[in-house]
């Protein structure tokens, strides 16, 4: 095979290009694969690790391990989620060593398109909404919609980043979907609990920091169930963030 020695430009060459080169040996390659993936791996770390140095440290893990891992590739179309899987595990590596509980920055200020100030307006702030009742969901969810919405992984990509079928992939990426929405639900219920003229739920949220978590989101979810006022209004401004937030929750899909 013969080697890119000085690709003019690497930006113009495909992944699976890329890979095979590097995989050879072409250094100007591997670097070209880090100019490409080095920026969007450190924020999926960041995300994970909530430490912009600890996650520099994982990309320059994560290119140690492809430069020598590289060969070992047996399809180069498939780097993206290989380069997204070991980055995975240095990050959860790192999460183990500090024995501390994962946690996710925020989604992206820049979900939100549309053709005018209000909908551009009402698509961001329903993007930090979601954002919000994402800290309602369990590390695993928060990862997976972590990868689905900020980094595009979907179909196969996602399932061979997270080591599981394309069957189950899909059965998550469902699951993950009816989640959001109960969690988005019921931080948008809490919100406004007692403009909606439920007594009960203001009861229960007496004293609330207005800190959305794990077992925040269920205690309100499962008073919505049983509560046809707080159900109904449930429906409403989930209808209503289908119709504002221009497909915001079909990222989750």
């Amino acid at each position: 095979m013969t080697l890119m020695t000085a690709p003019p430009n690497t930006d113009i060459l495909s992944d699976a290009e890329l890979a095979r080169a590097a995989s050879a040996g072409d250094r100007a390659a591997l670097a070209g694969l880090y100019n490409r993936y080095a920026g969007p791996l450190h924020a999926y770390c960041t995300g994970i690790v909530r430490d912009r140095y600890a996650a520099s440290d994982c990309v320059q893990e994560v290119f140690c391990i492809a430069a020598t891992e590289l060969p070992k590739l047996r399809d180069a179309d498939k780097l993206r989620p290989w380069l997204y899987a070991i980055a995975r595990r240095r990050a959860l590596r790192v999460l183990s060593e500090r024995r501390r509980e994962s946690a996710f920055d925020e989604l992206p200020d820049n979900a939100a398109t549309g053709p005018g100030p209000f909908t551009l307006t009402a698509q961001n702030e329903l993007a930090q909404l979601v954002a919000q009742a994402a800290r309602g969901l369990s590390d695993r969810d928060r990862h997976v919609l972590e990868l689905v919405y900020r980094h595009g992984m979907t179909g196969i990509d996602l399932a061979q980043t997270l080591g599981i079928s394309y069957d189950s992939a899909k059965k998550l990426l469902q699951r993950l979907r009816d989640t959001v929405e109960r969690s988005l639900g019921a931080l948008l219920v809490a919100r406004r609990a007692a403009q909606n003229g439920c007594p009960q739920l203001v009861a229960d949220l007496a004293g609330w920091d207005e800190q959305f978590t794990v077992l925040t989101r269920k205690r309100i979810a499962r008073h919505i169930d049983s509560c046809a006022t707080c159900d109904e209004y449930r429906g409403r401004v989930l209808n209503a963030v289908a119709i504002l937030g221009g497909g915001i929750l079909e990222k989750v899909s």
